[in-house]
């Protein structure tokens, strides 16, 4: 797991780095004696004359309040070695250090740093796309390169948003421009589309040029608004791949009348001549079909088209243009991993419509609603072979039908899903003032409020917080089986990847710890640092290692060990920095690498990566991106990370190369994985 995000974000890229430099420590002291030493320096440095008296003795003299000596100057190279201090399990939060012994630090400019400048992450692989100014005109700068000068780079909406769209793998980007009057789509920096048309208003703005990628990142289209006189009217364009198709005047901006292909490789949407001279058509493919049809949906093989019209008495289905069904409305649910295909129809004629299931061509016998009854949801198993939909009446009695058989009625019903091995529905439930979760054809109590089930990643286990009259009343449900939690308990639960281990976080009214598999965790102390701050609230507080083997979390020191904040992991508190301004925690792909940031003391936009434990190199924060994005690291096929930086005058791309006998097994006690828990 790492600290990711789907979509782009921009920064104001201006900082200055100030780190610190604490004296070093004899290597003759012990771990103890060298802590010690160490928080004595802060104090006394925050103004504690005991403090600066006790260092006296010592021989190390720091007056109160003096600041510590900069390192180095802010766009130093991060590769470059500071003044090495003897071997120390201190705490070190802004001193100097020495990566371990192979580690490499490579660095690739981006772009100029400028006031103002906004900056685009890709999803993937730290591409980073750069609008700045080169004299009066604007630019692109991508990975590096700059690109050709326009007089304005167009915001892709609005509000002022971004500028730069990413394909979904990260690989490919795109922009819109304008040159004097006419507007200039750049696609992986080579101009595909430059035209004049593009104007709504007399102007080019946030309507001129709305862009996006299909979902297989090979095919690149966009919305362009004009003007169009006799009459005067408004008018669309789609391109697809840079082939201009018809003006139309239905397409709204935000793409949501294109039906595209789940394979990324078709499309299809509804053209309305804008000058009303001419009737409706459905495209696909850009061309016209020789029948009228709409609300197009694809096939999850990608390979047919459904679509549907008015007809007497109601609505006709169609598949590929070939009439198959007519009722009042139609519904059509496609499984994205098999050809299974569910209808909610509706039959009958209003006032007093009902509405039943059809699969794969043939009616759920006893699916059938009372009158003005409704079908809300359908949703599909894992491996696509089963289904279950969320059903209501007028009465507001809501009730599951699981491949054809109908469960009982509730007066709610939340989080509608399937195992993982697809073979059980589960879902939350509430009825006379109590909560219930479903687990097939069991039921399992709660207070009131709703039930939130936690499903494994692999197999049928199904986890949840039951709700009590109180808060000391909670009880965790798992497996079947039910846990009191206590005062402040069940703060979060989760399964490991692969299914075999779960974990929450309990506590006792003063600090939550972590427990795993029923175990609490006598070295777990949580700190409050969540994984990823970008995301708030709902960001997780701990996490499994990939291969399932590991766990961690941001931790405070357990009572028994000296003042500090750092990582708990496998049973082990891993000490890392004294104020613990921790974040962004991540396991490496291979499960082989603990990987973490913590803010430097005193330094503004000032980091530290730290490594299985190991510091690595000190960073400045492109625009604090570690509090607005989650994909600020990435981990590379090659086994080297990457992640975002600036200095005074560039940002930059740093990456690491890390030594091969560096791994997380070399902390205490990782070796044995969850095994040493306890």
């Amino acid at each position: 797991m790492h600290c990711s995000i789907l979509r782009s974000l921009f920064w104001t890229a201006v900082f200055s780095l100030i780190v610190a430099n604490l004296s070093a420590t004899a290597a003759a002291q012990s771990a103890w004696q060298k802590i010690k030493q160490a928080a004595l320096e802060q104090a006394c440095r925050g103004g504690d004359q005991k403090a600066c008296q006790q260092l006296a003795k010592t021989g190390q003299q720091p007056q109160p309040g003096q600041q510590p000596e900069p390192q180095g100057r802010p766009g130093q190279r991060p590769g470059k070695k500071p003044p090495v201090a003897e071997a120390s399990t201190a705490i070190n939060d802004s001193g100097p250090f020495q990566p371990p012994a192979g580690t490499k630090i490579e660095e690739t400019i981006l772009a100029p740093v400028q006031d103002r400048a906004k900056f685009t992450i890709s999803p993937h692989g730290v591409h980073v796309a750069t609008v700045e100014t080169e004299g009066s005109r604007a630019v692109v700068w991508y990975d590096g390169v700059e690109g050709p000068k326009f007089d304005e780079i167009i915001a892709q909406n609005s509000a002022g948003g971004e500028e730069i769209v990413f394909s979904p793998d990260g690989t490919r980007y795109a922009y819109c421009a304008r040159s004097g009057n006419q507007f200039v789509v750049v696609v992986d920096g080579k101009e595909v589309v430059r035209s004049s048309e593009s104007q709504s208003s007399g102007r080019l703005d946030s309507g001129s040029c709305r862009l996006g990628f299909t979902s297989n990142s090979k095919h690149v289209f966009f919305l362009s608004t004009a003007q169009m006189s006799n009459p005067d009217t408004a008018f669309q364009r789609f391109v697809f791949d840079g082939k201009a198709e018809l003006p139309n005047g239905s397409i709204s901006s935000d793409f949501r009348p294109i039906a595209f292909s789940p394979d990324g490789n078709h499309y299809s949407y509804i053209w309305n001549d804008p000058r009303r001279q001419r009737p409706y058509a459905l495209i696909v493919d850009g061309k016209p079909v020789p029948y009228q049809a709409g609300a197009p949906l694809w096939t999850s093989d990608s390979k047919h088209l459904f679509t549907q019209r008015q007809a007497a008495g109601g609505t006709e289905l169609l598949l590929d243009g070939k009439p198959i069904a007519r009722a009042f409305s139609f519904q059509i649910y496609t499984s994205p991993a098999s050809d299974m295909v569910v209808m909610a129809v509706t039959g009958g004629m209003n006032p007093h419509p009902f509405s039943f299931l059809v699969v794969n061509g043939k009616k759920v016998p006893g699916s059938d609603t009372v009158e003005r009854g409704r079908i809300d949801q359908v949703v599909f198993s894992p491996d696509g072979k089963h289904y279950a939909a969320l059903c209501a009446d007028t009465s507001n009695h809501h009730y599951v039908i699981t491949d054809g058989k109908r469960g009982e009625d509730y007066s709610a019903i939340n989080d509608l899903s399937f195992t993982a091995d697809s073979s059980t529905v589960v879902y939350g439930t509430q009825v006379n003032g109590k909560s219930f979760l479903v687990i097939g054809d069991k039921e399992f109590t709660g207070a009131s409020g709703s039930i939130k089930p936690i499903l494994a990643p692999v197999g049928d286990r199904v986890a949840a917080v039951l709700p009590g009259n109180s808060s000391a009343d909670l009880k965790l449900l798992v497996d079947g089986k039910t846990t009191p939690l206590g005062f402040h308990g069940g703060g979060e639960v989760g399964f490991s990847p692969d299914g075999t281990h779960y974990a929450y976080l309990a506590g006792d009214g003063l600090t939550s710890h972590l427990v795993v598999d029923g175990t609490p965790q006598t070295k777990s102390v949580f700190s409050g640092n969540r994984i990823n701050v970008s995301n708030g609230g709902s960001s997780p507080t701990f996490l499994f290692s990939p291969d399932s083997k590991h766990v961690a979390h941001f931790s405070s020191a357990p009572p028994d060990a000296p003042p500090g904040h750092g990582v708990f992991l496998d049973g082990k508190f891993i000490l890392s920095s004294a104020e613990g301004g921790d974040m962004c925690l991540s396991f490496s792909p291979d499960s082989k690498h603990l990987v973490w940031a913590y803010r430097i003391p005193g330094a503004q936009g000032g980091f530290r990566l730290v490594v299985d434990g190991k510091p690595i190199v000190n960073f400045i924060s492109p625009g604090n991106v570690f509090l607005t994005v989650r994909q600020w690291l990435d981990f590379n096929p090659d086994g080297t990370i990457s992640f975002l930086a600036q200095d005074n005058s560039s940002l930059k791309r740093i990456t690491v190369t890390l030594p091969a006998e560096l791994t997380l097994d070399t902390l205490s006690g990782a070796s044995k994985g969850l095994e040493a828990r306890r």
